[in-house]
């Protein structure tokens, strides 16, 4: 720690010296030097290790010899180690065998595989508190002793112990062989080949990490030591980067600033144990391995809450992904995609479980802002405190319980506003997934609930408020004076009302708009010229789909008169033309029938408030009896049942004989002159004809 506290002061005071020197001292000559100098130490200190790598394998004969001298079992007391580290590999897989195991079947419901996740993850835990319980018991009964043999047999099996304890992460979020349990979406064939590779790069750290240090306390030189140390830690990190680019290598979906800071991370952590392997300072190395660490913490915990949300919709409840095929890859990336939208949507959670998706979606996002707060204070009291010294330990103390304070006034405040949003979205928001009670016969959500509608904006302002006063509170706590701040952003408010009257006349209108309960989401409405279904209310404006898929913007301001088609009933009336000689009273028996079977029928009866009648004859027309017909339904599907009346009404019509009218004009002669009057035109042309005849001739 003191060496990169070192190297970071050096950089900072080289700068300082680059700012205090002038525009006549060369520029940036002063950091540029400064990191040059150290690049250079560290260039030579890394040679200088280097060179000793011919030496390593006469060192480790010489340490050999020297601590097998005094212990002639030495042979046997490792190769007992080595058994007693497989051994103890075992132990969490006899605890999950005696435990009966977990098995995830591809008809079990999203509840029911959320608990079989839960009891694998306990199955895990106390797999590893009896694995480690096992290791140290077989260490200490059949290991025991003070010898440098000895130290190093129970180097071997505490380096099998931590091999399993740090391979449990990869476990828990690739599940080899069980699918439906796993985090990630990824097959059969790169979980394996992503659990070689990382078991490799474990091996390889922790076997130099823990074995090492005994060799160099029997005697085994430095520098053969540290030169293997650059080796093995060079070794590690290839095998990282051959097996993340192996995983990542068909994984399109993966956003390639996710690529690059895996990559950033193995490189940081690289350079961070070829640093303390040379200057024999291992806290960056530390400090980097458990960033590391910690950011592999928090997406564990965030997809297995992300796996628990799309547990609890059944209709999009993980898959299985048993090989390498596109459509199970698919399948588990759309639940992934599911629970991140189940956020979003968790106003509307599933009918079947709606308390559980409700509380997992807002402990979610609590746990992670805990965690990421808790985690970020971690790493800039490490980082930017001990490892680089960027701020001193005095100034830190000096500071530290104000911003604590500060940040813990702003985590509460966040904490009260997703509890108060979880509460009023299960209590009063709609539910819009698997209830035919919200959805009609068509598929159509049914309009929102007065509650439901402003809902996104009582959210919007309980959350500004809430936000404002831990940020005022946190200020406060800071040593900063808020009263100035509060008169500054009166004066600023008054002002911005002035000078924003459009937009105050548009907030203002929506306020008494929302008042008057004149729309709601889901509702069908006239705006002036525009016409649609009520998709989104917002402060200043509100948002209407068409029909045919356009949808409008219109401010408050401008919306004026407001028709709303959605709301109560609906009546619709509609003309039949029929003939004239039709019998308009079995017509309307006929049309009376229909209605009653209408009301009966099982998609549209529950519509119907009125039935379909016959009022009477509207018009008698030159060629047409204009009858009108009406009934009542709620509002949302008139025109689909009448479609459906009209045509029940054709059909009916048709089969009883009652025609309807036509357009098509009929002329008709009278008193039976027309065949008289055709035969005196025939006449008269067999004579026109033979007149021109005769002339001819």
């Amino acid at each position: 720690m003191r060496a990169a506290a070192g190297l970071g002061s050096g950089l900072i005071a080289g700068n300082t010296a680059d700012a205090h020197a002038g525009p006549l001292a060369g520029g940036g000559e002063g950091f540029i030097d400064a990191l040059a100098m150290h690049i250079g130490q560290a260039g030579r200190a890394l040679w200088d290790v280097l060179v000793a790598t011919p030496q390593i394998p006469s060192a480790f004969a010489d340490v050999w010899r020297a601590m097998a001298a005094g212990v002639p079992d030495a042979g046997t007391l490792l190769a007992l180690a080595v058994l007693i580290g497989a051994a103890v590999l075992f132990v969490p897989t006899l605890v999950w065998r005696l435990a009966g195991g977990v098995e995830v079947h591809a008809d079990d419901d999203g509840r029911a595989r959320l608990k079989k996740a839960v009891r694998r993850l306990v199955v895990d835990a106390a797999g590893l508190v009896a694995m480690v319980a096992a290791a140290a018991l077989l260490a200490r009964l059949f290991l025991r002793g003070d010898t440098p043999v000895h130290a190093l047999a129970v180097a071997i099996v505490g380096t099998a112990a931590r091999w399993r304890l740090a391979m449990l992460l990869p476990l828990i979020l690739l599940r080899p062989r069980e699918p439906q349990l796993r985090l990630v979406a990824v097959g059969e064939e790169r979980v394996r080949a992503v659990l070689v590779g990382a078991g490799a790069t474990l091996a390889i750290l922790l076997a130099f990490y823990t074995l090492m240090p005994v060799f160099v306390r029997a005697g085994m030189a430095p520098p053969p030591a540290q030169a293997l140390g650059v080796l093995v830690g060079t070794l590690a990190a290839a095998a990282a980067g051959a097996t993340l680019a192996r995983f990542f290598a068909h994984a399109a979906e993966v956003p390639r600033p996710v690529v690059l800071g895996t990559d950033a991370i193995v490189v940081l952590v690289w350079v961070a144990w070829i640093y303390g392997i040379v200057a024999l300072d291992f806290d960056l190395y530390h400090a980097a391995a458990f960033s590391a660490l910690l950011a592999l913490v928090v997406a564990a915990l965030d997809r297995f809450l992300a796996y628990a949300i799309a547990c609890c919709r059944p209709r999009e409840a993980p898959q299985t992904a048993a090989a390498e095929e596109p459509s199970a890859e698919l399948a588990l990336v759309a639940d992934a995609e599911a629970a991140d939208a189940a956020e979003a949507e968790a106003a509307v959670p599933d009918p079947g479980s709606p308390h559980l998706m409700q509380i997992l979606v807002t402990a979610r996002r609590i746990v992670l802002a805990v965690t990421i707060t808790v985690f970020a204070t971690f790493f800039v009291r490490l980082w930017v405190v001990e490892i680089l010294a960027l701020v001193s330990q005095e100034l830190w103390y000096a500071w530290r319980e104000a911003l604590l304070t500060a940040v813990g006034i702003l985590v509460v405040g966040y904490i009260l506003f997703e509890l108060l949003r979880g509460w009023a979205r299960l209590k009063f928001a709609p539910r819009t997934h698997g209830s035919a009670d919200d959805h009609d016969a068509a598929g159509l959500p049914r309009p929102a609930g007065r509650l439901a509608s402003v809902l996104p904006l009582l959210e919007g302002f309980v959350g500004a408020l809430i936000v404002a006063t831990a940020i005022l509170v946190a200020l406060s706590h800071l040593g900063v004076n808020i009263g100035p701040i509060l008169a500054g952003a009166g004066i600023f408010g008054l002002a911005f009302s002035f000078g924003s009257q459009a937009l105050v006349r548009d907030i203002v209108s929506g306020i008494f708009y929302l008042a008057d309960d004149a729309f709601r989401v889901g509702e069908y409405i006239q705006a002036g010229s525009h016409k649609g279904m009520v998709e989104r209310i917002s402060v200043r404006s509100l948002r209407i789909r068409h029909q045919n898929g356009q949808f409008h913007t219109i401010p408050y301001g401008q919306l004026g008169a407001v028709t709303n088609f959605s709301r109560d009933w609906a009546t619709v009336k509609f003309n039949l033309r029929l003939a004239r000689d039709a019998d308009v009273e079995q017509a309307r028996k006929i049309a009376k029938k229909i209605g009653q079977d209408l009301l009966a029928h099982e998609e549209y009866g529950k519509d119907f408030i009125g039935p379909v009648k016959m009022q009477g004859v509207a018009d008698v027309q030159e060629n047409a009896l204009v009858c009108r017909f009406k009934f009542t339904v709620k509002p949302g599907r008139q025109a689909l049942i009448q479609r459906e009346a009209v045509k029940r009404l054709f059909k009916g019509f048709t089969d009883a004989g009652i025609r309807f009218a036509s357009n098509a004009v009929v002329v008709q002669g009278g008193d039976g002159r027309g065949d008289t009057s055709a035969a005196a035109a025939a006449d008269l042309s067999r004579h026109l004809a033979e007149e021109r005849a005769q002339a001819q001739g």
